[in-house]
């Protein structure tokens, strides 16, 4: 015991010793969760910028300009008046939609003569263009509502005729899990495990890499101390300090950015640890094998971004084409991040959960297994490869 504590003290020497290290493991996953937060924070898109082309200029048609202007989703954009001046809005970002009333608009509704409002909306992004039409329907339903309830009142019918006239069909919706639609809720904990991977994963990939670069991994070779406390001593630390930037993360984006973390604690937790643990075991792994820091910082730098794209988190996996889906099923980020939304926001239980659980632990022994058991052998220097601290010169070929 007395020399894996050795080791892991004098690992953790050089993360308190070396500043960008010291940075990345404790400074670097809160700085990119509030960075991450201050973008998602308002979660619910609201003040979407419309613009009211009324061509009528009739009392109905001020009624539907009205509507819109005291709908919390929008903000009436009062100088476009024309639809050459809308076109031109849409162009320049200064609207994000539109509502076009026709001529004889009100005219056409007093005969019930079809009469059509046109409505644009930007869908070159996404999220303006879903949630625009979802709000632009709510508003011309209730505005369709109003109307057709003083039409009713305007010929004679008492209130409780217009109401079962109108309630003929009455539609209930309830969402479930995100009730407001939260973007926070939906994407900010998925960029949060994929920051404590990769920022993990690094900085633990470092460690027998820095050793080689500095000629002292070998002490640890040639020393009688088998490989597995090497590597317990050389991980705890890594371990102890993703674990702390887990839960500190967990804290920011709950109480800051609110992003509803429910469910149950233990869940909570055992997932943080079972994905440490693989995040961990094999940074070590890594770190054994890779010849130079270099290499390993140019390999996991490229694995952020594929990670989180085919994960499925972002984009159904039964959606996915196959190979790829099947591709992400081997990766710890997807299990972590499915099961983590299952926990804190369906608030599932152990019984749903039993599969992610079951796919992290098999991932957890892969991981540990290999990192416990490297050889204690050194492996001679390719010839013809990049040297690393070996001097002022540029190697020769």
């Amino acid at each position: 015991m007395r020399q894996l504590l050795n080791i892991a003290h004098y690992e953790m020497l050089h993360i308190f010793k070396e500043k960008i290290l010291f940075l990345m493991v404790f400074l670097v996953p809160l700085g990119y969760a509030a960075l991450f937060g201050a973008a998602y924070v308002t979660a619910v898109l609201n003040n979407v910028p419309i613009a009211i082309v009324d061509l009528d200029d009739s009392k109905l048609s001020r009624e539907i300009a009205a509507a819109f202007a005291n709908s919390p989703h929008f903000r009436v954009v009062d100088d476009i008046k024309t639809y050459q001046e809308l076109q031109e809005g849409m162009k320049n970002g200064r609207v994000r939609a539109g509502v076009v009333i026709p001529e004889h608009f009100e005219q056409d509704m007093a005969q019930h003569t079809l009469t059509r409002v046109l409505t644009v909306y930007d869908g070159s992004n996404l999220i303006w263009g879903y949630n625009t039409r979802k709000y632009i329907r709510e508003v011309f339903n209730e505005f369709s509502a109003s109307n057709t309830a003083s039409y009713l009142a305007d010929m004679g019918y008492n209130k409780n005729d217009i109401r079962s006239i109108m309630d003929t069909v009455s539609l209930n919706t309830e969402v479930w899990y995100n009730p407001t639609f939260s973007y926070a809720n939906f994407l900010y904990m998925g960029l949060i495990m994929i920051i404590l991977h990769q920022i993990g994963l690094l900085s633990v990939s470092l460690t027998i890499t820095r050793e080689k670069e500095r000629k002292t991994w070998l002490q640890f070779l040639s020393a009688p101390v088998p490989a597995w406390k090497i590597f317990a001593g050389k991980a705890i630390p890594y371990f102890t300090a993703n674990f702390f930037n887990y839960a500190l993360l967990l804290w920011f984006a709950s109480r800051f950015v609110h992003v509803k973390i429910g469910g149950s604690l233990a869940l909570i937790l055992l997932l943080g640890i079972l994905y440490d643990l693989i995040i961990t075991s094999a940074g070590f792994f890594i770190s054994a094998h890779a010849p130079n820091s270099l290499q390993v910082t140019r390999y996991l730098m490229l694995l952020s971004v594929p990670f989180f794209m085919i994960s499925g988190y972002t984009w159904p996996g039964t959606h996915i084409p196959a190979g790829i889906n099947y591709l992400a099923r081997l990766l710890p980020f997807t299990w972590m991040a499915q099961g983590f939304r299952q926990v804190t926001l369906k608030e599932l239980n152990l019984s749903y959960i039993f599969p992610y659980i079951l796919a992290l632990v098999l991932m957890a022994v892969l991981a540990v297994l290999p990192a416990i058991t490297f050889t204690k052998r050194a492996k001679p220097r390719q010839e013809g490869g990049l040297s690393i601290n070996g001097g002022a010169s540029y190697p020769g070929r």
